[in-house]
């Protein structure tokens, strides 16, 4: 059922999705401390593996030092290298790439190259900053500034798929990014609103359920939607003959949760999709799409090509509905450039207006919420 029985407000006015104050506002009061994905515990598997990516707009490095991961600004203290260009590797030592500097699990300097020359150092041995990192499932989180909250703490709808199943059965599929011409607004509210299915996904999504079928839930931090969905006959036939292989008693029943601002998991069948929206300037965003499939209880030659083959499928049904998405985004970030009207929310997008009273919140936009 849904929540709410009567239509919303459209809580943000258009030109909040254009305008280069906003989007600085955001950064401030939103992205500064939010937890953001950087990668599949997958990745960072042996000691030694390592990832960097972009958190907010600082450089970070995350690593495996003898089964503990660690995340660091990738900054060297010495001269203000990254301490490496590479998105990822193996290496013996975490090392700065220009003059050879070594540090440790801790961030402390291990090893100086002709350390003497360095003498004294009154503040002691120079450090790595580092950053708060939280595994959550098969995804390791890192936030840029230091918060309170942990990431089962902030997001609790998320907390019954955290221990679904254990990190090990997850394998990592895949992982691809898009750029848009759109504010990462209109691509976070498309993604947790099933109105436009019928319209737009006729032949991959076909339909969501009915109201009776569905289930809202509304959180100050997140959203989440469970349906059935109307999808074409050989996929049920393939997912009741195959799925059972890895896991009695899966279903296509569409499970997405939206962990505030910008992360998503959806969960259907043997898969496990998240996405993460990043922004970029006013009207440009990046999306992120990491696939899970589901391995067996106890992995065998039928089970693991089953997985393989499950994963290769499900990557190719997101990527041709995220196609069809996409085709959408320029028109709607020119249409909130020029709309007129103040706009209006169903009972069905209510996740749209929940995540748009967030917003008005965190950027204490009072005003808007007074509608």
């Amino acid at each position: 059922m849904f929540v709410n029985q009567s239509r919303l407000p459209h809580v943000l006015p258009p030109r909040l999705y254009c305008c280069a104050e906003q989007f600085e506002l955001e950064q401030e009061k939103i992205f500064a401390t939010a937890w953001q994905y950087v990668a599949a515990t997958e990745q960072l598997n042996k000691p030694g593996d390592f990832v960097t990516a972009n958190v907010n707009g600082l450089p970070v490095i995350v690593r495996n030092f003898d089964g503990k991961l660690r995340a660091f600004l990738n900054v060297c203290p010495h001269r203000h290298s990254l301490l490496t260009n590479e998105a990822a590797g193996n290496t013996p030592q975490l090392e700065c790439q220009y003059h050879g500097w070594q540090f440790g699990s801790d961030g402390a300097t291990k090893r100086i190259p002709e350390a003497g020359t360095f003498k004294p150092m009154p503040g002691g041995a120079e450090c790595l900053r580092s950053l708060q990192l939280a595994s959550v499932g098969p995804c390791v989180m890192v936030r840029s500034a230091d918060a309170a909250e942990l990431p089962e703490e902030q997001w609790p709808l998320l907390k019954e798929r955290f221990d679904e199943f254990p990190v090990q059965r997850w394998q990592h599929v895949r992982s691809w990014d898009y750029e848009f011409p759109a504010n990462w607004k209109i691509v976070a509210e498309n993604t947790v609103e099933s109105y436009h299915v019928p319209t737009v996904h006729p032949k991959t999504l076909v339909r969501f359920g009915s109201e009776e079928e569905m289930e809202h839930n509304l959180a100050e931090q997140s959203s989440s939607m469970h349906s059935p969905i109307v999808s074409p006959k050989l996929y049920h036939w393939t997912t009741q003959r195959l799925l059972p292989w890895l896991e009695l008693g899966l279903n296509n029943r569409y499970n997405i949760y939206h962990a505030f601002p910008n992360l998503f998991w959806i969960r259907i069948d043997a898969m496990l999709q998240v996405m993460q929206v990043l922004p970029l300037a006013a009207e440009r965003s990046k999306m992120q799409v990491s696939v899970f499939v589901l391995r067996g209880r106890k992995p065998n030659l039928i089970n693991k090509a089953i997985s393989r083959g499950w994963g290769r499928f499900k990557v190719a049904i997101i990527k041709r509905v995220l196609a069809e998405d996409a085709r959408l985004f320029p028109g709607l970030q020119q249409g909130a450039r020029n709309s007129p009207f103040a706009g209006t929310i169903s009972t069905r997008e209510e996740l749209v207006h929940n995540f748009q009273s967030y917003v008005a919140r965190a950027c204490e936009l009072d005003e808007l919420l007074k509608v």
